[in-house]
């Protein structure tokens, strides 16, 4: 009579692992709060794009997760505060999902080449060894900067 219940708890205990191992948020899924992104704190959400993205800050080349790449970008363009012995001070760097073309993003996001030089959003593409400079990115609108 005590199979039922161990067979029961096997699987319940399957069920628990296969919901909390099977589906982990990728960077660049939707979201609302970090927590959407990782239960560890491992990953966090950028509220201020659409949708939210899962994201990674203040990624190093090779840390980010195999579905993305690490993208530096710049809050000033300016000569005055960039010293020649270090990197920009104000760079930031995320780790942003990589992509072959637009079906690879999400609704609302653009797979855009941002290795090219001169590209509108001021980033560069950190990553060692990338393939490709193409991340799923919000559409730029506006005219790039001087």
């Amino acid at each position: 009579m005590a199979r039922p219940d161990l067979d029961r708890w096997a699987l319940l205990a399957a069920l628990t692992a296969s919901l909390a191992f099977g589906c982990k948020p990728e960077i660049g899924d939707e979201c609302s709060v970090s927590t959407d992104c990782s239960n560890v704190g491992d990953r966090l959400c950028d509220t201020t794009q659409p949708g939210g993205y899962c994201t990674i800050f203040n990624c190093e080349p090779g840390t980010c997760p195999e579905e993305a790449i690490c993208v530096a970008f710049y809050t000033s363009d300016s000569l005055v505060c960039q010293d020649p012995q270090e990197e920009d001070r104000l760079q930031r760097t995320f780790c942003l999902r990589s992509c072959g073309g637009n079906g690879d993003c999400r609704s609302g996001y653009a797979c855009e080449d941002l290795s090219a030089k001169d590209n509108p959003w001021g980033a560069e593409v950190v990553e060692w060894g990338s393939p490709s400079g193409k991340v799923c990115v919000v559409p730029y609108s506006g005219t790039p900067l001087p």
